[in-house]
């Protein structure tokens, strides 16, 4: 009997150096099958913006710095260097808007086709970290006057935005086929938000984004969900330019999130 006391301790202590692998397992086996799929060629030139510094973080911003509203744009696991992410941030900024895109993997994106998986990656890189990450750079807006802030997250990016909007952090929320939010998330959910998704995406089936109407509209957040036929998860940001199905179910998002964003991102 004198040994379960001395042993108690070390057990409870493996116990909880599990949990973080545990997690991150759990985030790996619950992405979409098509999450990694036609990575970006990255281009640290790219767009008619430029980089800056924004709460600590390298910067992508375009548009006009005297704008009173501003648009958070999240990445996807490849980073705020991928040339279409550039290219949508450029269309948003030509609206009126002050639009960012932080570097939130510090120079460090996941690179496919190397012998890193993205479960170990993610160790390093989870949506917690970006939420901390992207606070400063709120804050950071705000500090040079901007008063009214939205966000928009594409895969990895649509779970660091789906926590933004459960805070009065931002306005308004986009997420654009986002990866592991639950109906538990959408629960806490404060904001008008927008959920874009694609048909063939087994992260966001047609079932649970019912659920995340029904739960939206019980709370009485604003929103719109929508799901865009024959595209596959990522094809917002990671579209092939050849193909005319998919261009065309971007260009129509891109749209859609843009009118959100107008709609409710206000001085």
């Amino acid at each position: 009997m004198a040994q379960i006391p001395l042993l108690f301790p070390f057990l409870l202590l493996s116990i909880f150096l599990s949990l973080p692998l545990r997690h991150v397992a759990e985030e790996e086996s619950s992405l979409s099958r098509h999450c990694l799929e036609n990575p970006p060629t990255l281009n640290s030139s790219y767009g008619a913006g430029s980089v800056k510094e924004i709460g600590g973080l390298k910067t992508y911003v375009s548009g006009h710095s005297y704008s009173k509203r501003a648009i958070l744009l999240v990445s996807d696991v490849y980073g705020y260097e991928a040339p279409h992410l550039r290219k949508i941030a450029d269309k948003v900024a030509r609206s009126g808007f002050y639009v960012v895109v932080p570097d939130f993997f510090f120079g460090d994106p996941y690179v496919a086709n190397t012998s890193r998986t993205i479960s170990d990656w993610l160790k390093t890189h989870g949506t917690d970290k970006g939420f901390e990450d992207a606070k400063p750079v709120i804050a950071a807006l705000k500090q040079k006057g901007i008063h009214a802030i939205g966000a928009a997250g594409f895969c990895w990016g649509g779970n660091v935005v789906t926590k933004l909007a459960k805070t009065d952090l931002i306005k308004a929320a986009v997420l654009l086929h986002p990866s592991w939010v639950t109906v538990d998330d959408i629960k806490a959910v404060k904001v008008p938000i927008a959920i874009l998704a694609a048909e063939l995406d087994n992260g966001t089936p047609p079932k649970l984004l019912e659920e995340f109407k029904s739960v939206l509209s019980q709370n009485k957040v604003k929103n719109f969900i929508k799901i865009y036929p024959k595209v596959k998860h990522g094809w917002t940001v990671r579209y092939n330019d050849t193909d005319a199905t998919a261009v065309k179910a971007a260009n129509e998002a891109h749209k859609d999130m843009l009118h959100w964003l107008t709609k409710y991102v206000k001085k």
